[in-house]
């Protein structure tokens, strides 16, 4: 399958969506290593709301006397606000958060400085090497440095379990729950147990994706070839149509208000997730807290999210922007930005840290992060690709149409292999 260039709307739309930019909160723009300040040099970054922990973005300037940190908090659309601004080599910051989707910008790389360029040579060693591996393009070049994780593990309430008949230690639960499998079989005596009422997973999506990030290929080889049709994406597929075959999903969509009030109303037992959906069940069942535990996912370690720091290439200081960028993602710092916001460490220091050691109420006391550290050390690398993106875009949209519509799942399979091949075409 070809690599496809990203393609870039006309410099009209490019020049108004420009001069609507500054929507985002802070002042208004100056140009790469443009400086009101005599004697020091100006630094902006771009990033978006708890992607970066605001105390440490604050501690900058301290830290850098020589810059005037400019950090700007971009609203909505943070994707297409920069692409626009890359696209049009127009206000572009020095510093740039990059979400999970890394990959599509790896078309762009010569937008971006290679950080082998700036880097100190052992500075690789000190990330977990997956994490390097994602933001390294098939020729090498490493666009970004890591910022945080997604470990997943599994969530699941300790008093619904004991109603069920399943055991409610994390050991016991991993060792019950060892594959995919096994979950399922529980799934179907939690049904029974509840008379239907609570449902062990949240959607199917999520049972797919899950899967799927626990293996090292998912929709594309590191040659480029789409493997999306082939067996360790059906047997995923698989998996999450007999979850709904079954009735055993709740058929909350993620992140939405229905998953919140399913929370909320004791209707999902369990889910597998990152370690960053702690804060949204936070949120969203604040009156369950105490009854969940976090236990070692079935199926084995995976990761889903985390984010990367990068350096443009209209940088006019960009090593010192590296620096910047260095300092906000040390091993110490990374265990702030836990403590602060819940974004999980990517530097091997960050998960040995004794700080992180802590026990959670909201889990009845467990100490969470013991499982999440180890699961990020035992993830394996898969190839990432620009394409990425427009693939999971079909498969979500078709796994919803089973679970929402009920839609033959083999039909459903044919379909999305068929629109996959044809937006890849494009």
């Amino acid at each position: 399958m070809h690599k496809r260039k990203n393609t870039y709307i006309s410099m009209t739309v490019i020049c108004l969506l420009l001069f609507l930019l500054p929507d985002c909160s802070g002042s208004s723009f100056l140009s790469a290593g443009d400086t009101g300040n005599p004697g020091k040099i100006t630094l902006t970054l771009w990033y978006w709301n708890r992607a970066i922990d605001d105390a440490l973005i604050a501690r900058v300037q301290k830290q850098f006397p020589h810059i005037h940190f400019r950090p700007l908090k971009i609203g909505g659309g943070y994707d297409a606000k920069l692409r626009t601004s890359l696209a049009g080599h127009a206000n572009i910051p020095d510093i740039v958060s990059i979400n999970s989707n890394i990959a599509t910008y790896f078309p762009d790389e010569d937008q971006f400085v290679d950080i082998r360029t700036l880097e100190p040579p052992t500075l690789k060693q000190s990330y977990l090497d997956w994490k390097w591996q994602q933001a390294t393009t098939p020729d090498g070049f490493v666009l970004a440095l890591p910022m945080d994780t997604g470990p997943t593990a599994l969530y699941y309430r300790a008093d619904l379990f004991k109603q069920a008949g399943l055991p409610t230690e994390p050991d016991a639960v991993a060792e019950r729950l060892k594959t995919w499998e096994d979950y399922l079989q529980a799934g179907q005596q939690m049904k029974q147990a509840t008379g239907g009422k609570v449902f062990m997973f949240d959607n199917i999506n999520t049972v797919f994706n899950q899967i799927l990030g626990q293996g090292n290929l998912q929709y594309f080889t590191a040659a480029n070839q789409y493997v999306g049709n082939q067996n360790h994406v059906k047997q995923a597929w698989d998996y999450a149509a007999r979850v709904h075959q079954l009735g055993l999903s709740a058929k909350a969509t993620s992140y939405s208000t229905d998953w919140s009030a399913a929370i909320s109303n004791n209707a999902i037992a369990s889910f597998v997730g990152a370690v960053w959906m702690k804060h949204r069940l936070k949120d969203a069942g604040p009156k369950t807290a105490g009854q969940w535990r976090i236990a070692y996912a079935p199926g084995g370690p995976g990761n889903a999210g985390g984010s990367f720091l990068a350096i443009t290439k209209a940088s006019q200081h960009p090593q010192e922007a590296f620096e910047v960028a260095r300092w906000l993602l040390s091993a110490q710092n990374q265990v702030i930005a836990y403590q602060h916001t819940g974004l999980y460490p990517s530097a091997l220091a960050s998960l040995d840290n004794t700080a992180l050691l802590q026990p959670e109420p909201f889990f009845g006391g467990q100490i969470t992060t013991r499982i999440f550290s180890h699961v990020a050390t035992q993830i394996k690398a898969a190839p990432n690709n620009p394409d990425n993106d427009v693939v999971q875009g079909v498969i979500q949209r078709t796994l919803n149409m089973i679970e929402l519509q009920d839609v033959d799942p083999q039909d459903a399979w044919q379909y999305a292999q068929q629109q996959i091949l044809r937006e890849l075409s494009h």
